[in-house]
């Protein structure tokens, strides 16, 4: 599911849904993942058996608990590990790599078989290739499938996130470039190798996030 794409082939594409209206609705999934933004539903009641049916459907689920640290809903003082573990039955989760969940979140999921997405968010900047680098190397001794996504300013920061793509890795690696008049990198990153391209189902969750759909048929057109 979160294998590793070569240069120019479609990666798996990640639907993302925001809203407990689409949550509680959508029946149709223009993706092969559905990532449940958990924190910014709320953890509603009944949210893990919704999950199940949309796995039932065929579309396997990333679970996501996104802290505020990081941009997400989820307060810092509200304990995720305990919901990572009923997450279990679920395709896979999602955790940031700098949180203090990330290595007993990453110890679960590959105690039960499933793959964790470790994540890095940089809303601010794109920080400089060493330090991406190494970023990467701490993600790849956790194990997993390596997260990043960092702001886009200039033509400098999107050829730093496009090196990132051009190193072979020991486990996959999704690279994001954010920002609002950048969503023609979020399809190039995925046609240089990124091992997930995210789309929104209902409504951006981040700068320049394009929807599924529109992702999906930009990705299957020639270059």
């Amino acid at each position: 599911m979160f294998g590793a794409v070569a240069v120019g082939e479609t990666p798996r594409i990640v639907g993302v849904i925001s809203t407990v209206a689409a949550f509680d609705s959508l029946d149709e999934f223009p993706c092969d993942i559905v990532e449940v933004r958990l924190d910014k539903l709320g953890a509603p009641e009944g949210w893990l058996e919704r999950c199940l049916q949309i796995e039932a459907a065929g579309k396997p689920v990333l679970l996501t608990l996104r802290s505020r640290s990081e941009g997400g809903d989820w307060p810092a003082d509200k304990p995720r590990l305990r919901i990572f573990g009923e997450a279990m039955p679920l395709s896979a989760i999602d955790v940031e790599l700098r949180s203090d969940a990330d290595l007993d979140a990453a110890r679960i999921a590959r105690h039960f078989g499933k793959p964790c997405v470790l994540s890095y968010h940089n809303f601010q900047q794109t920080p400089p290739l060493e330090e991406l680098e190494a970023i990467v190397a701490q993600a790849e001794h956790l194990g997993g499938v390596t997260k990043i996504a960092a702001k886009v300013q200039s033509d400098a920061d999107a050829a730093i996130l496009k090196a990132l793509l051009q190193v072979p890795r020991r486990q996959p690696l999704c690279v994001i470039g954010m920002g609002e008049d950048r969503a023609e990198l979020r399809i190039e990153l995925a046609r240089l190798g990124s091992c997930l391209a995210y789309g929104y189902l209902d409504t951006s969750a981040a700068p320049g996030q394009i929807s599924a759909a529109e992702l999906s048929k930009a990705l299957t057109l020639p270059f």
